[in-house]
């Protein structure tokens, strides 16, 4: 059995599925709050009513005293919003459509996470389940013998730093596999952790693939367009949210795989790959998609350039050196 985990402490400012499965709980025992898995005032006045009216302490956080009143007894043939909340913290560890219903599906998959868990796999929601759900982020595993991670989040990644180094190696591997110069891949990997932290499960906004929310390695905006080409190319069956954490945690390395051969694709066939307006150039460097792969400039310099070309985001000269800062060092250490 893994080990019992303390309950997570919940409060002003987080974003993470754990704050989705907040909203919908406190939505369900009739506290109207949102549900964007954004910890921000209206959820902190939401707990502090559910705490009011559950005789806990009303400091605004959703700590064990909160969390372990909120639980919600739930199994197959279920059909409401608790089931939301439950759907939404599963899909940490497996993929399951959050959809307010307790199917066949959902079934599976929580009795999938209990047996990976080593708890008793009784198909429901007690106690001990919603603690082990809000207390993870992913299953335990030292990853000792896993070349490549990915770990479904939003905003903020739940990578270990060794899972990311290791993602990092095999990302320029492939890289450089592909053509690249060890140079231009790092540079890459500059950007890549500054825009994911290496974890390419990230979401910006979970299950939004369209609009301005991003999706990926580097975050394309919107999620969409790689969503689409991975259905395409039959890395997926369904363009869906649940369909990509699927992949996400069956096969983080397809994963990795399919989202660098679509970047190179949306560089090179597609012609995202394009100079830069005068006040977002960064370098001053004129260069193609292909004289960036085979280029031997400092990995600093073509961090600077992949950005500038290709990611083209509003970020200050302040973050822009930390791409190129993050490039170098991936430089020196693969």
């Amino acid at each position: 059995m893994a080990v019992t985990p303390a309950w997570p402490s919940l409060s002003s400012g987080q974003n993470s599925l754990n704050v989705f499965a907040l909203q919908y709980l406190l939505n369900y025992y009739g506290v109207s709050t949102g549900t964007d898995g954004k910890f921000g005032p209206n959820t902190r006045n939401s707990v502090i009513s559910f705490q009011n009216s559950h005789g806990i302490t009303n400091d605004g956080i959703a700590g064990a005293g909160t969390l372990s009143n909120m639980n919600v007894w739930l199994s197959r043939g279920s059909h409401n919003i608790a089931v939301k909340g439950f759907q939404c913290l599963l899909n940490k560890f497996e993929a399951v459509d959050v959809d307010g219903i307790f199917g066949d599906g959902s079934r599976y998959a929580l009795k999938s996470f209990q047996r990976k868990m080593g708890i008793n796999d009784t198909e429901t929601t007690n106690t001990i389940t919603w603690r082990f759900l809000f207390g993870y982020d992913k299953y335990p595993s030292d990853g000792s013998l896993a070349s490549t991670f990915a770990s479904v989040c939003q905003g903020v990644s739940t990578l270990t730093t060794a899972e990311r180094d290791k993602n990092a190696r095999y990302i320029c591997d492939y890289l450089t596999s592909l053509g690249f110069t060890k140079n231009s891949a790092c540079g890459i990997l500059g950007n890549m952790q500054r825009e994911s932290n290496l974890n390419p499960a990230i979401w910006q906004k979970f299950y939004e693939l369209s609009g301005s929310n991003g999706y990926g390695l580097v975050q394309w905006t919107p999620g969409s367009k790689f969503v689409n080409k991975a259905k395409e190319t039959g890395a997926i069956v369904y363009a869906t949210p649940t369909a990509i954490n699927r992949l996400a945690h069956n096969n983080p390395t397809r994963l990795i795989e399919e989202e660098i051969d679509f970047l190179c694709w949306d560089c090179a066939a597609n012609g995202s790959f394009t100079p830069p307006s005068p006040n977002h150039d960064h370098t001053g460097i004129s260069i193609t998609y292909n004289g960036f792969k085979s280029s031997t400039l400092s990995a600093a310099t073509l961090a600077k350039v992949f950005h500038d070309y290709y990611e083209k985001s509003n970020d200050g000269i302040a973050v822009i050196n930390q791409r190129a800062a993050y490039a170098t060092n991936w430089y020196n250490i693969l």
